[in-house]
């Protein structure tokens, strides 16, 4: 499995395929957000559904991404990736031929499978080509890529939404696909899994229905209702799977995951701030194009713009951060990221009916460089942990954490607001009232998690 390390400008150029899925992915999860409300008016369907959009695709690559990091340890991690790349471009394809909101609900599952097989190995070949300080550098550029992304997202596609609709979203992906499949056939290495690894396809299930009738019972239970006969079906489900997967984990001789990982505090501790810091940044990813539609009246290209502040400072912070990992313990560098996290969140919580303008940029810079700020140092640290032989387990698990960070902010965000909207509406209250309030609520809840995770990372060694 050991194969020698590939000259430095060999590493770089590795490096910009994986950096070619990451910007593929960030910029379709861009643009996607800023189409939500265009799709919501075509489609006639309700903010707790459009949002399936978002979070369904989340739910299928969080689901499956450490089977296909298992399955990377053990076959080959370059063909494992490409694959991701193909499987995206597929459900691309159908998103743009998709006459109906459950097409897009299944081109978005594609799409998920995908960008599941990327994430899980991008991280892991990352750590396997770089070493040294030179892997905080590489992890800093991702997270540049990764705001480069975000960049381009909203301005690219509210000027595609405004002038060819919200299928010009799917098709803008299909010729990143295209390359990054070519260039990774040549450029990366064919790293050799280890056949002496075994999947153990009970844990692999038993894993895969626990997430899924969780996360999928938490992200409809604001439609359905918390006390649905299904949610509540899927929740008692979730818990079954979850006694057989730890089960079964303690009794195979080559288990799914294998619970010792856990036991490294380099990976738990991150694992945990992780989730915290995700969920923080995410309970604004789908009200805030609302926010601006709704209550300030702005067009798909306006939103576009009032979105770049973010992945702006997101790079920088990034770069920075990813060059501070090599002089600076993690905690410290990640405690700073949360606390600006915090103050973000309380600006957003408290923007009132007709914020200016400037006010809405400082809230997204503050947000961008809490986000680089302690995205960088946790990802190096948990994968520095990594045993050699679960490389790419752990770095699918460290994906599946910032994911259900992701689930849990977009779904928890939109309970809380659906509840609080739907509480002042009984009573009385306006519908900007109402709107502006469960908005508040939510944001709050963000500054909550945001201090949670800033505590837990200043806990760390």
């Amino acid at each position: 499995m050991h194969i020698r390390a590939p000259h430095l400008s060999k590493k770089w150029m590795i490096f910009t395929v994986t950096a070619n899925g990451t910007f593929m992915s960030t910029l379709s999860a861009g643009i996607m957000n800023i189409a939500l409300p265009t799709m919501s008016v075509e489609f006639n369907v309700s903010l707790e559904s459009i949002q399936l959009v978002v979070s369904l695709y989340l739910l299928v690559l969080t689901c499956l991404l450490p089977v296909f990091g298992k399955l990377s340890d053990i076959y080959s991690r370059k063909w494992m990736y490409l694959s991701g790349f193909i499987t995206f471009g597929i459900g691309a394809l159908l998103g743009a031929l998709a006459n109906s909101f459950t097409a897009i609900l299944l081109a978005r599952t594609v799409q998920g499978i995908g960008s599941s097989a990327m994430m899980a190995t991008s991280q892991a070949l990352i750590t396997q080509v770089f070493h040294g300080s030179s892997r905080g550098k590489a992890f800093g550029a991702i997270g540049a890529v990764v705001a480069c992304g975000g960049l381009a997202g909203p301005a690219i596609g509210g000027a595609l939404i405004q002038e060819w609709g919200w299928r010009s979203i799917f098709w803008l992906t299909l010729p990143i696909c295209i390359l990054g499949v070519w260039r990774g056939i040549y450029l990366i290495p064919r790293f050799k899994g280890n056949k002496l690894l075994q999947m153990d396809y009970w844990g692999a299930a038993f894993y895969t229905l626990m997430s899924f009738s969780f996360l999928y019972a938490l992200n409809t239970a604001s439609e359905k209702g918390w006390n649905h006969p299904v949610i509540l079906t899927l929740f008692a489900l979730s818990i079954v799977f979850f006694v057989l997967f730890i089960r079964r984990e303690k009794i195979s001789s080559s288990p799914f995951i294998g619970l010792s990982i856990f036991r490294i505090k380099a990976i738990s501790y991150g694992l945990l701030v992780a989730i915290l810091g995700y969920t923080s940044l995410f309970v604004n990813s789908v009200l805030l194009p609302f926010y601006l539609t709704d209550i300030m009246n702005m067009d798909p290209v306006k939103i576009g713009l009032l979105m770049l502040p973010f992945p702006i400072t997101l790079a920088l912070a990034s770069a920075v951060s990813g060059a501070l990992c090599a002089h600076w313990p993690a905690r410290i560098i990640t405690t700073a990221g949360f606390v600006l996290l915090f103050i973000s969140t309380l600006q957003f919580a408290f923007m009132g009916t007709n914020p200016s303008i400037s006010y809405i940029v400082l809230a997204q810079l503050v947000m961008g460089l809490g986000s680089g700020t302690f995205q960088v140092p946790n990802n190096n640290t948990v994968l520095s942990a990594a045993p050699k032989a679960r490389l790419g387990v752990v770095a699918s698990v460290n994906a599946l954490a910032r994911n259900v960070g992701m689930i849990m902010g977009i779904a928890l965000s939109v309970v809380i607001f659906s509840l609080v909207q739907k509480y002042g509406l009984s009573h009385g209250w306006s519908a900007t009232a109402a709107f502006i309030r469960g908005y508040t609520s939510a944001m709050l809840f963000g500054t909550l998690t945001a201090v949670a995770g800033g505590i837990l990372s200043a806990k760390r060694d």
